[in-house]
């Protein structure tokens, strides 16, 4: 079924149980595709490579470390991709945990002194994502060139570079933004072999969040930052008599845990250069006139002992905790405070519940034990699993919260749902109330730039703002979830808490100002579908 919207210049095709829609603005063609659930094609994933001077020595125990490490920012599936002798790539990877995929028997016959590897995570679904193209390292190989490519980030505009590359003969085997990128490295490469100069030209293409590694057939690793810097990426060094190692990472823990030392995050535009004689230089730099890193970095995704941008994790989230006390009308009852705990919901809960109790003076109780065989249950694909997992993972402490007021600390509440669960869970458990604070402010509008949040009427804070208004909102979620009381953390004191300005982080999330011309494309393009519908 085909219907044209001319005042807009809309044309809406329905596919089966998919929506795609074309719409011309500014006389640029710009496709956009998600299913009827708002599940959009983005990525969360660690990127982790090292070079290594020592040709003899194997570096995939060091790749599996740093993969390991980095686990928590993609469970799907894993990969690396290593130098072979003669200058050829060979890549390994399949669906599942880094421990399963990278076992000793695999490990024992991969060599190799330079490699980068690849945790993904998908957000949706559907069973062709699951087939190996789908899955990273992506080894790009014709009659003329070979690489392999690690990405993490999502390209909202590529559809129409997509399209542009069609249109000059090239096939797709998937439907990615990493194939696109791997591409259109390809297609460039036909003007220049210069590799910085390579990824230049394809970074002004690219209007999205990025860390990308490339792993060349000559050797070498090549770490690109998108000019903004929406998603972490740094560098390190592990110097011996025997051998220097040069390690790149999404984040600093997958070089600690190594044993390496942290030199610096990657510079958003910059292109850096690890070689196995030159080591790690800056090849250039494309400056933006400013910067936007993901502020749910910070509150959620990062490993607390991770440093990004030269920002602490576990000491941010420790401060958001002091945020939430200070001030809090809850804490001024001397009556409530003799039988209240602080309780975390573990992990990203952690530091901030610590941070609550040290500034409010009341007991910090684990009153949660979590099932560490379960994985997080916000990036499960689909509202069943989320659900069914809750209890599964997280299990109150009955002898700890019976009889008290519980403060209960969390990062997020993206659609509820999860949050109710817990807070009944507590209140089964015995709590005479469960007082909830959370670390970021109300999430109410969907990511184009890399995090699976849904869209605006399955955000709990989105749908509900634009029910009740900005007065009532937040009481209408706690009534929602079945909370004694809710606060949030103010987008004012989140950025204090970083160090950071609104000009050097993304909080599009939280305040619905996008830092991408593409995703404000693809706004103006939905804004037109729902009056048409309407």
């Amino acid at each position: 079924m085909i219907k044209n919207y001319n005042s807009f210049n809309l044309f809406v095709l329905i596919v089966e149980n998919e929506l795609l829609f074309l719409i011309n603005v500014n006389k640029m063609a710009l496709k956009y595709k998600f299913d009827r659930k708002g599940h959009k094609l983005v990525e969360h994933c660690a990127v982790f490579g090292v070079v290594c001077s020592d040709i003899n020595y194997s570096i995939t125990k060091l790749l599996y470390s740093g993969l390991i490490a980095q686990q928590h920012r993609g469970q799907e599936s894993t990969g690396i991709s290593l130098i072979k002798s003669g200058g050829s790539i060979y890549t390994y990877k399949k669906k599942g945990l880094v421990s399963r995929v990278l076992n000793n028997k695999v490990l024992s016959k991969l060599w190799g002194n330079v490699g980068i590897g690849h945790n993904r995570y998908a957000t949706t679904g559907a069973q062709e994502y699951d087939s190996l193209e789908y899955i990273q390292p992506y080894h790009f190989k014709n009659n003329e060139i070979e690489f392999s490519l690690a990405f993490n980030g999502t390209i909202p505009n590529y559809h129409e570079l997509k399209q542009q590359l069609e249109a000059m003969g090239r096939i797709f085997l998937t439907n990615t933004d990493t194939e696109v990128i791997a591409q259109l490295l390809a297609y460039t490469a036909k003007e220049t072999d210069n590799w910085p100069e390579i990824l230049k030209k394809v970074s002004k293409s690219l209007d999205g969040s990025y860390s990308l590694l490339i792993l060349t057939s000559e050797s070498d690793i090549y770490a690109v930052r998108d000019p903004l810097g929406f998603k972490p990426l740094c560098i390190g060094e592990m110097i011996a008599k025997e051998r220097k190692h040069y390690i790149v990472s999404s984040e600093s823990c997958g070089i600690d845990v190594v044993g390496g030392n942290l030199l610096r995050d990657v510079r958003p535009g910059e292109i850096i250069h690890l070689n196995t004689e030159k080591g790690i230089h800056s090849e250039m730099v494309i400056e933006s006139e400013r910067t936007a890193l993901c502020q749910f970095e910070f509150v959620y995704f990062a490993r607390p002992d991770s440093i990004i941008d030269g920002v602490s994790v576990a000491q941010t989230r420790l401060q958001l905790g002091i945020n939430l006390a200070k001030n809090d009308p809850i804490l001024t009852d001397p009556h409530f405070r003799e039988n209240t705990i602080v309780v975390p919901v573990p992990d990203s809960g952690r530091s901030v519940a610590l941070g609550y109790a040290q500034e409010a003076n009341l007991p910090y109780v684990e009153g949660l034990m979590k099932n560490r065989y379960i994985w997080r249950t916000f990036i499960m694909p689909g509202q069943e699993k989320r659900e069914a997992a809750v209890k599964e993972k997280l299990n109150p402490i009955k002898n700890f919260v019976e009889g008290k007021n519980v403060i209960l600390l969390d990062d997020s509440i993206v659609r509820g749902t999860t949050t109710k669960k817990i807070i009944n869970l507590i209140r089964e458990a015995g709590a005479l109330s469960v007082n909830v604070r959370i670390s970021c402010p109300p999430v109410i509008r969907p990511c184009y730039m890399g995090i699976d949040f849904p869209t605006t009427s399955e955000l709990i804070a989105g749908h509900f703002k634009e029910l009740y208004g900005n007065e009532a909102y937040i009481d209408e979620i706690r009534k929602k979830i079945g909370a004694d009381s809710l606060r949030y953390q103010t987008i004012e004191d989140l950025m204090k808490a970083i160090g950071k300005g609104k000009d050097q982080l993304c909080m599009a999330c939280l305040t619905g100002i996008y830092p991408l011309k593409s995703v404000n494309k693809i706004i103006e393009l939905e804004k037109a579908i729902s009056s048409n519908r309407n």
